[in-house]
Formats: C-alpha cells, sequence, structure tokens
C-alpha cells in the first residue's frame, strides 16, 4: 500500500504538503505547479484515498465511473486513444474527482450491479443498447468520441470536417492532385465529401476498411505492386501510417518523392518515424479537460441542456509530405 511519505519523496516534497493536497485541506498553500507534481507521483504509486478520507476531504468530491469502450487490441492500434484515457484519470486527479468503477465491454451488462455515481466519461463508441445500461450507473454522462453519440447527452469530438478540410488544402496547395485515404468508413465519407468539394475526388484510392496496422501494410503494399498509387496518402492513424511506409520501401517506393504520407492523430512518436511523419495534431489533454468541466456542470450546477463540443486541429508538418514535383 503506497503512504504519504513515498509520494513526498517521488515528488520531492514534504510528507505535510503531500498530505494537506491529497487531502484537499483548504488552508494549503501549496503553489499549483507543486500540486500538479504531487498528484502525478500519487498517479505513478497507484495511491488511492480510502473511501472515508475521500468523504472527508472535500464535500465538493465528484465520484464517476469511466467507460472505456473499446477492445484492448483497439488502444494498442491507436497510441492517441491510450494518451486520452490517461489525460482524462490525470484531469480528474488534480480535480478531487474519483474515478470509482471502469466500464468496458467486458463488464457493462453488469452495470445494474454497479452502485449510483455522480457521472459518467465514455471513451469510444456505444453499440445497440449501450446508453441504457449506462443510465443505470448515472444519468450525468460525457462522451468523448469522433462519433455522433446520443443527443441526449454531452458530447466533445473531434471536429472531423476542419480536420479533413485542414489536410486537403495544405496537399492540394502542395500540388497533389490524386490525394488517397486508408481509414474508417465513417471517416472516409467525411474524407470524400471533402475531395469532392475540392475537385479532388478519387474513388479508386479510397480504401474504407477497418484501422488496423495490417491494413495500411496490405492496401499500400498491393497499390505499389499494381503501380495504382496515389500522390499522396491521408491515413487514419499513425500505427497504419508506420505499417504503409513500411510497405511502400519494401516496393522502392520513396517517402516523400514519389508518395507523401499524412497521419490523423499526432503522436510523440511522430519524430522519431523515418522520415518524420506529418500528422494532424489534436490536444488530448485539452479534450480531457472540457470533457471533465462539462460532466462537472452536470454533476454541480445541474445544467440539463446537452452541449457538444468541436475541438479543432493542426497540421504538424514534417518529412513524410512534400511538394509534387
Amino acid at each position: 500500500m503506497t503512504t504519504i511519505n513515498e509520494i513526498a519523496k517521488l515528488s520531492k516534497v514534504s510528507a505535510a504538503a503531500a498530505y494537506e493536497v491529497l487531502h484537499e485541506n483548504a488552508e494549503s498553500t501549496v503553489s499549483e505547479e507543486t500540486k500538479s507534481r504531487i498528484f502525478q507521483a500519487a498517479e505513478t504509486l497507484n495511491y488511492r484515498l480510502t473511501e472515508m478520507q475521500m468523504s472527508s476531504a472535500s464535500n465538493n468530491c465528484i465520484h464517476i465511473a469511466l467507460a472505456i469502450l473499446d477492445a484492448a487490441g483497439g488502444e494498442l492500434e491507436n497510441p492517441f486513444f491510450i494518451a486520452l484515457r490517461k489525460h482524462v484519470e490525470q484531469a480528474c486527479l488534480l480535480n478531487n474527482v474519483h474515478i470509482k468503477e471502469t466500464i468496458r465491454y467486458e463488464n457493462i451488462n453488469s452495470t445494474n450491479k454497479m452502485e449510483p455515481l455522480d457521472g459518467i466519461i465514455v471513451i469510444g463508441r456505444l453499440q445497440k443498447n449501450d446508453m441504457e445500461k449506462l443510465k443505470k450507473v448515472s444519468k450525468n454522462i460525457v462522451f468523448v468520441t469522433d462519433w455522433t453519440a446520443d443527443s441526449t447527452a454531452d458530447i466533445v469530438s473531434i471536429d472531423l470536417a476542419q480536420m479533413t478540410e485542414l489536410v486537403i488544402s495544405h496537399l492540394k496547395d502542395m500540388g497533389h492532385e490524386r490525394i488517397g485515404y486508408i481509414g474508417a468508413s465513417n471517416w472516409g465519407q467525411t474524407m470524400k465529401e471533402q475531395l469532392e468539394k475540392a475537385n479532388l475526388l478519387s474513388e479508386e484510392h479510397i480504401y474504407l476498411t477497418e484501422p488496423y496496422g495490417t491494413e495500411g501494410y496490405r492496401i499500400l503494399k498491393e497499390a505499389a505492386s499494381n503501380r495504382k498509387l496515389a500522390d499522396a496518402y491521408i491515413i487514419q492513424s499513425s500505427v497504419m501510417s508506420l505499417a504503409a511506409i513500411m510497405a511502400l520501401r519494401e516496393e522502392n517506393v520513396k517517402i516523400p518523392e514519389d508518395v507523401s504520407i499524412v497521419s490523423f492523430y499526432d503522436v510523440p512518436e511522430a519524430h522519431y518515424f523515418a522520415p518524420s511523419l506529418t500528422a494532424i495534431h489534436v490536444s488530448s489533454a485539452e479534450i480531457a479537460k472540457i470533457a471533465l468541466k462539462l460532466l462537472q456542470e452536470q454533476v454541480i450546477e445541474h445544467r440539463d441542456t446537452p452541449l457538444k463540443v468541436l475541438v479543432p486541429s493542426t497540421l504538424k508538418m514534417r518529412e513524410s509530405t512534400s511538394t509534387k514535383q
């Protein structure tokens, strides 16, 4: 069991300071920077307050469930998904929100056995009847998703239309006329609409598939061997993009001289790809903060009007794209 002294040592503060912060002492004079360091140490050491401590720490403490509605393999395929989950957990630690339950598809049918909580943050997508199962735990729900979830709940989502328009515009300005897409069908429809709007739609270069790395490899391996490559590809994830780059290299296709690659969802590792990966950046930390703020509004202020927040993106230009020769 983790002790206050261990947290104090890791965060390089006194035990008294660590105790004040973790127990939400109203008279604490600890700086915000130091508080953040203490909470991060507590998270690293997997420290959790007991129920008695939690109830006495603050009358405003919120108890929630974190629903991660994606298979384990899905997290491995999308590093952004993992980063988003971690930022939600960290935001909860920093804002006196206690995650009491973790709901996955493996235990979602057991929600009727879970005690009622103040709210739920949902990362991922719903399947049929999932909403009713979640409402057995709490009526206060915030979805973090790229999909239009239940209109009666708050939603924090990437702005997919803005994201696709941004990257297509940049590729067009760089002289690329044959632009392909590899990824899920729900994103693909938006991609096709934006390509058609830019007079660049070429159906033969659109591949709607499961967003797995193996698919990125298979599709571009076949396209290269059949000499049916586009000038540039927009690929749904960094894992798929890396696999696609490997396939092109095996077919002696140069990146970016022959083909440019752009990935949705920027990840820190993108700098270390060879070549470094041009990617669309969306702040997972900002998404987590917004989701938690919306949930607190529902719980504390009793707001009952559902809100939808679209988070814009930016394009991080790196070595995997270049002007069309």
